[in-house]
């Protein structure tokens, strides 16, 4: 592949993850603010990002990708990407062992501060990420500088 494959590759990839990304955390918000003008009191489904997981994994491995092409930003999109999948997997692994997932259990005390904690840990992380992913996409689209020819 040469470089300037490499190079539109790289910024396909970052432009369409970032979008993939996005697309989930504007959807609850534009959700959030439909719904709260409707019903006259104030509605958010900080839940969104975790029922649109496909879109937000799509939009990490496409980021990942990206970044490893470009060299930048490689071990925050991939701790990043670990830390999100294992937040939202420790939240709902802990929701289906004790009942809550099931509706057996009733919503109350420690467990179930601790899933939406981990919820809440698994949206910070993918916004903070959606906000990575737009430096990365403005680093890319940057102009180099030409370099002088060396001369000897």
């Amino acid at each position: 592949m040469n470089p300037k494959q490499k190079d539109a590759l790289t910024k396909i990839l970052a432009v369409s993850g970032a979008v993939l990304l996005w697309a989930p955390i504007l959807f609850m918000f534009l959700t959030a603010i439909a719904g709260s003008i409707m019903s006259g009191s104030i509605l958010f489904d900080y839940l969104m990002l975790a029922e649109l997981f496909p879109l937000v994994a799509l939009g990490l491995v496409l980021l990942v990708l990206a970044s490893l092409l470009a060299h930048i930003f490689r071990q925050w999109f991939g701790w990043g990407g670990v830390a999100a999948l294992v937040a939202l997997t420790t939240g709902q692994l802990l929701a289906s062992a004790s009942g809550l997932a099931s509706g057996a259990t009733e919503p109350l005390g420690a467990v179930f501060a601790v899933v939406i904690s981990a919820v809440v840990v698994f949206n910070v992380i993918v916004v903070a990420l959606a906000i990575l992913a737009i430096l990365l996409v403005k680093r890319l689209f940057q102009k180099q500088p030409k370099q002088a020819p060396e001369t000897e």
